[in-house]
């Protein structure tokens, strides 16, 4: 792999091209955010917007209760725990989750944009410290934001066939459409669920166009940029793992 081009003679992009540069041609979406501005209004907007439709979606056609009931049948520790109590006990646990799904509804947004912050934070620190780059903290965010457009891809499709088949037994916002072989498990748990899980169209998508610009952004080769993605992917996807192993 060669260095990654960080010269540009071209004249600024607008930030419509730029997204749209994202799924087409994503080294001219960094190449310009590296030269030119770290503006990251619009896919902050696009994300605020795209993430309503999505939760809107399952609002209205799976249902704060059918949410929650989700919840409970794709844990089976959970399942079994409400298989125990009685109808009170479960009506009141359905209600609760109710109110949490209702709240993970209008953060949603919001987490989005605040786990950006935190993965552009991951990121400087490896590219800059780990592999001699030079990336600064604000074209890092920009590259991260943008990157997740490709991401929220998903979940508009999600949304879209929930409005055109009927929603599934099991409907999580973690897994919400069949792009990735875990979706197809009986179970939405455990450490093979989560794996499989983690191996994703979207998300494969998604990491490729973020390696693309954290190299770009860093001013280091193609291959290194991937590397350090591909790192953190592992790492997450362990704890995932685990995570799954133990509470499931």
């Amino acid at each position: 792999m060669t260095k990654a081009e960080v010269t540009s003679t071209e004249p600024a992009l607008t930030q419509v091209q730029r997204v749209i540069y994202t799924f087409t041609a994503p080294s001219k979406t960094f190449t310009d955010i590296l030269h030119h501005s770290r503006n990251v209004l619009l896919p902050i907007l696009l994300i605020i917007v795209g993430s309503y439709i999505f939760t809107f979606s399952a609002a209205k056609r799976v249902g704060y209760e059918g949410l929650a009931e989700s919840a409970i049948k794709a844990n089976p520790k959970m399942e079994e725990r409400v298989q125990g109590m009685t109808a009170e006990q479960v009506a009141t646990l359905q209600k609760q989750q109710a109110i949490g799904m209702k709240i993970t509804v209008y953060s949603f947004p919001v987490v989005f944009v605040i786990f950006g912050a935190l993965y552009a934070l991951l990121f400087w620190g490896t590219l800059n410290f780990g592999f001699g780059g030079e990336a600064t903290y604000g074209g890092l965010f920009a590259v991260v934001l943008y990157s997740f457009l490709v991401g929220l891809g998903k979940f508009l499709l999600a949304a879209l066939m929930l409005w055109v088949t009927d929603p599934p037994e099991i409907f999580t916002f973690q897994d919400p459409v069949g792009t990735n072989l875990g979706y197809y498990l009986d179970r939405h748990s455990g450490p093979l669920y989560a794996l499989l899980t983690s191996i994703d169209i979207f998300e494969i998508w998604e990491f490729i166009v973020l390696g693309i610009g954290c190299a770009i952004v860093a001013k280091l080769t193609i291959r290194k940029g991937m590397i350090a993605v591909f790192i953190w992917w592992t790492l997450f996807t362990i704890l995932k793992i685990g995570f799954a192993a133990a509470f499931s």
